[in-house]
């Protein structure tokens, strides 16, 4: 009996935990339930997917749903259907019993142009009354002294002529100017100065009498005045520029630009006539010819008045002649030298000289390649059938050299400019990616002028040429080139782009950036951030600098050109052979030429580049790998690395009644301050009420446990269970709270003066777009400082969602996270443009990560390289010295410095940048 009442016992304790188990996961089911409601009523609106009408994806023109029933529209009799019309218009109208007229769009247009008449009228007459103060001004001494003379005109010939061009009967035209000068034109005429002449005209009592014999010219039929009249005229000042009429005369008008040699004939008789005092008066104005040309949106060439036998004169003068005043009348215009990009001004010109630039080296490349390759094709035949190609062809030998000689002159007439530039600096034992290539094509050419004075009974291929190896280094230069040219095209385009820019630099505290390091795995401080600028300078100086190539050719091309010329010396002092010895200086040169050097380089930077313009960011040359290529940190913002869409608001509890609405707007309000993550899950109830969200007036955030920040002069806390604790407000117990965070959900609690308002339930989840930025991130050793307002964003959260070691990632204090805050909300007016990005970190830390490693690549690239040219000229020297240059093939040449180049680049090329 005993055990049958345990057994009961038993029962009715598990039928009562069972019970209790249900009442409890249906109480915790309806409080889910109110949360998510609570939650909907704040949440952010969840974007809706399109919505298309069918199969073929095609959107509906008019119902938004298509399960929607299109309703039938209400039928208004006195509405008119179709087009509406002017007439339309004015029938509905009447129908709906108005008597207002509706204006027609003519009488609009009608009204509008009147009314931009009267105010153009308006304007031109205040300008008339302006321009005739002006005058008056300027002509009131000239007026005085012509009140003195007598006026010799009628009264009808006071009259106020506007400028058009009118001419008497009498007037006669040079015929070659008839068809060139805009003057003589039945055009309007425009003027912009008028120059007064002051004359002092003695009376015609005292005109001094002609000498009867004296010859006359002339320059009287020309310029002469129409004798005055007795009877003088009113002066008349009129407010625009005016002309009066002058009595008829036989005039000849020539051309204005210059004097023809008749004209200053007459000029000079002119001046040696009797009357000293009109010519001590007159100011002669400079005649020009003036060209009034509308303004337009685009580029004005200047007007060419000269006709096409004149331009031919023009130029053979000008070719044997210095004088620059030959031709004052036509404009010269200045080009002006862009050295930087300075602004939207410079965009077109610089785009053209980029796209010459390309031009230039794309049609250099191709027929440096064709000419490599014809050279390649030739030596490989010349090798393996010496004996039937001599056979078939009697003058094979002197054929070879004549190939040859071609190929390499033509290779050097079309890379003359790189051999000239590669050249001059070896005049200082200095040198450039030219030098080597530049030294190597002039050997060539000496080596095969030479060869023709020792091909006299030559029946076989006994000299080795190198112009082979030469030429396939043009070629290698010309597209490495090509390739860095391209890609500050691509850069260019991005820079110059509209949108607000980013700009990168590295944190220059020393003291500071070991303090945010501190706790993590690498040694050196060196920070990178990015943060706003207005505009990216220095983009040509950064694109077009130097890079290890040029580091690399500076140093070895003036040390290998001595030896090739003392290896040639000792070979002709050893063997006592000069051609021998030009030999030898040809196969030394050829073999110190670095074959891919600059591919090595600009092949790595436009893959690069072209892989983090389309995310957004831009590396300018290599300039801006060697700034970021040790960077150790780059500085994050919380928001940065959980964005809008990585942020989920599962629930909202409720506690405590006291204005619980206007409690979480404060709340809200505190968020959006302290631009806290969580803020974005409440954009709806933000942008509803964006001008009644409380004012906050102050918040501080508090390490690891939440913010504490003051409305109304109330205290809202916004954190978790510790900060509530710390300021006396009770929270649900533990076990309550593990409920909802054992899923990986986090809890925030919000308290407005003491009292415990709401608990919010959210989760997070990593970007899917910065996820494997991160990653490559840490496989280049490079750190990440996060600055959170969010005490839920924590080291264990990101390493946990983002999947990388503990020690890789750190949440900076509040002081440090200050000073990475101030780092990245600092705006500068000029950046230099090193690194550019559009502001996202996405980019920005794939444009970190690829320069730490394209630096280590290139660095690869150079060591074998440098290799490659100790070690040849070790072998070719050795060799040549010991037994003869005759062993060392063209071929066998060849080979080897095609081995070394594809080494170059396949190092660069073997881990991902």
């Amino acid at each position: 009996m005993p055990n049958n009442q345990t057994n009961e016992d038993s029962k009715l304790i598990d039928r009562d935990r069972e019970v209790d188990e249900i009442l409890e996961e249906s109480k915790y089911l309806l409080d889910q339930e109110k949360m998510e409601l609570t939650a909907q009523k704040y949440r952010a609106k969840q974007p809706v997917a399109e919505i298309f009408s069918n199969a073929d994806k095609k959107p509906r023109l008019e119902n938004s749903n298509p399960l929607d029933v299109d309703k039938e529209q209400t039928v208004n009799e006195n509405e008119i259907s179709g087009d509406k019309t002017a007439t339309t218009l004015q029938a509905e109208l009447v129908l709906e019993g108005t008597d207002d007229d509706y204006p027609s769009p003519q009488n609009e247009i009608l009204k509008e142009t009147e009314k931009n008449t009267e105010q153009d009228k308006n304007e031109k007459s205040e300008e008339k009354q302006e321009t005739a103060l002006e005058e008056n001004k300027s002509t009131e001494q000239t007026n005085s002294d012509e009140k003195t003379d007598t006026d010799s005109e009628n009264e009808d010939d006071e009259e106020i002529v506007t400028l058009t061009p009118e001419y008497s009967e009498g007037t006669t035209f040079s015929q070659d100017i008839l068809d060139d000068v805009d003057q003589f034109n039945d055009n309007e005429t425009h003027i912009k100065s008028i120059h007064t002449i002051d004359i002092d005209i003695t009376d015609d009592d005292t005109k001094p009498p002609k000498a009867p014999n004296e010859p006359q010219g002339n320059f009287d039929e020309l310029f002469k005045t129409p004798e005055p009249d007795v009877k003088q005229h009113k002066k008349v000042i009129a407010k625009v520029p005016v002309y009066r009429k002058e009595g008829e005369q036989n005039a000849l008008n020539v051309k204005a630009g210059k004097f023809s040699e008749v004209v200053g004939y007459e000029y000079e008789e002119y001046i040696k006539s009797k009357n000293p005092s009109v010519i001590a008066h007159v100011i002669k104005p400079e005649t020009k010819r003036t060209v009034i040309v509308e303004e337009d949106d685009d580029e004005v060439e200047p007007l060419d008045f000269h006709s096409a036998s004149e331009k031919i004169m023009s130029s053979l003068v000008g070719f044997f002649s210095k004088d620059a005043s030959d031709d004052n009348d036509t404009p010269v215009k200045e080009t002006e030298v862009v050295d930087d990009y300075m602004g939207e001004d410079d965009e077109k010109s610089i785009m053209q000289e980029i796209n010459l630039n390309i031009k230039k080296l794309f049609g250099r490349t191709m027929l440096t390649g064709g000419l490599a390759l014809v050279s390649i094709i030739i030596t490989v035949l010349v090798r393996l059938f010496p004996q039937a190609i001599c056979s078939a062809v009697f003058f094979a030998p002197v054929a070879y050299a004549v190939i040859n000689f071609l190929l390499i002159g033509f290779s050097t007439f079309v890379n003359r400019v790189s051999i000239m530039s590669g050249l001059t600096p070896l005049t200082h034992f200095k040198g450039n990616s030219d030098t080597a290539v530049a030294l190597a094509a002039v050997a060539s050419v000496i080596q095969t002028v030479v060869s023709f004075f020792c091909l006299y009974g030559v029946t076989g291929f006994d000299i080795n040429y190198y112009t082979v190896i030469v030429l396939v280094a043009f070629f290698a230069n010309n597209l490495g080139k090509l390739l860095m040219v391209l890609r500050v095209k691509e850069n260019f385009k991005f820079t110059a782009a509209d949108g607000q820019r980013y700009a990168a630099k590295i944190y220059n505290n020393e003291s500071v950036a070991t303090q945010m390091m501190s706790g993590t795995a690498v040694e050196q401080p060196i920070i990178a951030y990015q943060h706003r600028t207005g505009f990216p300078s220095n983009f040509l100086k950064i694109s077009y600098a130097p890079d290890p190539s040029e580091d690399l050719a500076s140093k070895l091309a003036p040390a290998t050109s001595i030896i090739a010329v003392v290896v040639a010396l000792l070979y002709g002092i050893f063997f006592g052979s000069f051609s021998g010895a030009v030999n030898a200086f040809a196969l030394v040169c050829a073999v110190c030429v670095p074959v891919s050097t600059l591919l090595a380089v600009n092949i790595p930077m436009y893959n690069l580049c072209k892989k983090l313009l389309p995310t957004g960011a831009m590396l300018s040359g290599y300039p801006s790998v060697k700034q970021f290529c040790d960077s150790t940190a780059v500085m994050i913002d919380a928001n940065e690395l959980f964005p809008a869409d990585s942020v989920f608001l599962d629930g909202i509890k409720t506690f405590e009644d006291y204005n619980t609405d206007e409690s979480l707007l404060c709340g809200i309000a505190i968020l959006k301050e302290a631009k806290n993550p969580i803020a974005k899950v409440f954009e709806k109830v933000v942008d509803e009420t964006e001008g009644d969200l409380p004012e906050v007036e102050s918040v501080l955030y508090e390490d690891e446990l939440g913010l504490v920040g003051w409305v109304n002069g109330e205290r809202i806390l916004v954190g978790n269970r510790e900060l509530m604790t710390k300021y006396s407000v009770e929270t649900p117990s533990i076990e309550y709270e593990d409920k909802y965070i054992q899923s990986g959900k986090q809890v925030t609690y919000v308290a407005r003066a003491g009292r415990l308002i709401a608990m919010f339930v959210t989760h997070y989840i990593a970007d899917s777009i910065l996820m494997p930025e991160l990653h490559r991130a840490e496989a280049n050793g490079i750190s990440i400082l996060v600055h959170s307002t969010d005490c839920n964003i924590t080291n264990d959260l990101i390493c946990s969602l983002y999947n990388v070691f503990y020690r890789t990632v750190k949440v900076l204090p509040t002081g440090l996270g200050t000073v990475l805050k101030e780092c990245k909300s600092t705006f500068e007016e000029t950046s230099r443009a090193y690194l550019i990005t559009n502001g996202k970190t996405s980019a920005f830390l794939k444009a970190v990560s690829g320069s730490v490693q394209i630096k280590r690549n290139i660095s690869l690239s150079i060591v074998i390289q440098l290799i490659s040219i100790v070690l040849g000229v070790l072998l070719t020297a050795t060799l040549a010295l010991y037994a003869g240059v005759g062993v060392l093939g063209t071929l066998e040449v060849l080979i080897y410095s095609m081995f070394w180049g594809v080494a170059t680049l396949v190092a660069p090329l073997i881990h991902k940048t």
